[in-house]
């Protein structure tokens, strides 16, 4: 009965109507602190739970052993992430969060040993991290990667995490085995997360042993996002969706840029169409997006595109340059988004084209 209540509370409070907390989500957990592994950790180590809507969790239980569970307080909470000390009596099993009231179960199992079964760090000491390049994007030209050296007594297996900024979210991690001290070494990260694409935003790589403590510089932060604005220079915003044309609308938004300005791919993917139309569109291209479902339409290219029907092409790459071909008055870029199945083949035209280049123009 007491459960009832606090349900009624929620759902009558300020007379009716307000939902409920979002049910916590948990998609990993994963060791940070004092581990023999990713997914190894033993009592007090320190472990982050990841998911979404978690800023409401208070707790984490671990299996016990002799059965049952095991509380540990949150000691860092937020939306997508909560970190929480290994109680001693924790036992392998799947850790679970609770809120005030519900719960969610990690589909990953934690496994718990002994602290003789942790190895020890040795002497290792970060000597230098560096990302490459600073600024990077799914399906880019070139993935993300950091460039390390540490120094050490023996090889050692190297961890590396994917964290995020300023939250300090761990999103991706993995271990580099063997790896000789006073080395160069480089590891890179493909910015996907269970087949899709890590959100937009600042990371930094950081690096340590598996048991001991991980660490970063400043020059192994990065930026990483899902599209990169297409005109490669100054430019303004022209018409947009809607905007009436002689006999129809316009289905898409002008950038005006010099004639000549680089264009390149907002979204990775492959070349649907490449063609030329005197009285529109002129030289033109057609990219059906990666793991988007939508296409892309360039129109108005000042030459026709290097890049041929059905080749790939990487987000950021060089697809041609600003032009006025076709029905054209000034140098410009007309663009259109389409929906799922795409251009003129069951898809429509989006609005949302205007919103997309401007979210991205802040950041490319």
């Amino acid at each position: 009965m007491a459960s009832l209540s606090v349900w009624a509370g929620v759902a009558f409070a300020g007379g009716g109507g307000v939902t409920p907390p979002k049910t916590p989500k948990v998609t990993d957990v994963v060791c940070i602190s004092t581990c023999g592994g990713v997914h190894k950790a033993t009592a007090d180590s320190k472990i982050q739970v990841r998911g979404r809507h978690l800023s409401g969790v208070s707790k984490v239980l671990f299996n016990a052993n002799g059965g049952g569970r095991t509380a540990a307080d949150a000691i860092a909470v937020t939306s997508r992430s909560v970190k929480a000390r290994v109680p001693g009596g924790a036992a392998t099993g799947k850790p679970k969060v609770t809120d005030s009231y519900r719960s969610a179960t990690s589909p990953k199992v934690l496994k718990i040993v002994g602290p003789g079964q942790i190895q020890s760090s040795g002497n290792f000491k970060l000597r230098d991290a560096s990302a490459k390049p600073r600024r990077s994007y799914y399906y880019g030209k070139k993935k993300p990667r950091v460039t390390y050296m540490f120094t050490n007594g023996e090889p050692t297996d190297v961890r590396i995490d994917v964290v995020k900024r300023p939250a300090g979210t761990v999103v991706d991690s993995w271990v580099e085995h063997a790896q000789a001290p006073n080395t160069s070494h480089t590891a890179r990260w493909s910015g996907v997360r269970r087949g899709k694409p890590a959100s937009n935003g600042h990371y930094k790589f950081r690096v340590g042993p598996q048991s001991g403590s991980m660490e970063s510089t400043t020059q192994a932060r990065f930026s990483y996002h899902r599209f990169e604005f297409p005109v490669r220079g100054r430019h303004s915003y022209g018409d947009g969706v809607g905007a009436p044309r002689s006999g129809h609308i316009h289905e898409g938004q002008d950038v005006l840029a010099r004639c000549g300005t680089p264009l390149v791919a907002a979204r990775g993917g492959r070349v649907q169409w490449r063609a030329y139309q005197a009285s529109g569109a002129g030289y033109y291209l057609v990219i059906d997006g990666k793991k988007t479902g939508h296409d892309w339409m360039y129109a108005h290219l000042k030459r026709r595109s290097h890049l041929r029907q059905g080749q790939r092409v990487r987000t950021g790459q060089r697809i041609g340059v600003v032009g006025q071909t076709g029905d054209a008055t000034a140098c410009h870029l007309h663009i259109e988004e389409w929906s799922a199945p795409g251009w003129y083949q069951g898809g429509h035209f989006l609005k949302a084209i205007t919103k997309h280049l401007r979210h991205w123009d802040r950041w490319s």
